[in-house]
């Protein structure tokens, strides 16, 4: 049985969506996949952690962070692409990320990065 909060994933690449999911479906992760920025925005249910691709089709993953921050919705995000730069990485950041990380995905380091974000966003619920 599936538990614990909602991992989102936010790519345009139907295949990067199913491998994450299948991924994280193994591991007994509650998992909810999106193909597009525009698409998670319009998502009013639990979000335990957002794991967005930078470079989607229409809204960009710079412009997901902005939208959401401006909504109010801070659970944490992990932004992963396949083009990383210094530069994308420092936004990104900066925009509150919570981790970056680069394409092709590590699956034990996602695993942790994940289960960090989700430790850190339980306890920034409880102050």
């Amino acid at each position: 049985m599936l538990s614990g909060p909602t991992i989102c994933v936010v790519d345009d690449d139907e295949a990067i969506r199913e491998s994450l999911d299948n991924f994280l479906r193994s591991v007994d992760m509650r998992v909810r996949t999106f193909s597009s920025a525009e698409e998670f925005i319009a998502y009013e249910g639990e979000v335990g952690c957002l794991i967005t691709d930078l470079n989607l089709t229409g809204m960009d993953g710079f412009s997901l962070q902005m939208v959401l921050l401006q909504l109010g919705r801070s659970h944490p995000v992990i932004v992963m692409t396949a083009f990383a730069t210094p530069a994308a990485r420092s936004r990104s950041l900066a925009q509150g990320a919570f981790a970056f990380v680069t394409k092709p995905l590590d699956p034990e380091n996602l695993l942790l990065l994940i289960e960090d974000a989700l430790r850190t966003n339980q306890g920034n619920r409880r102050q």
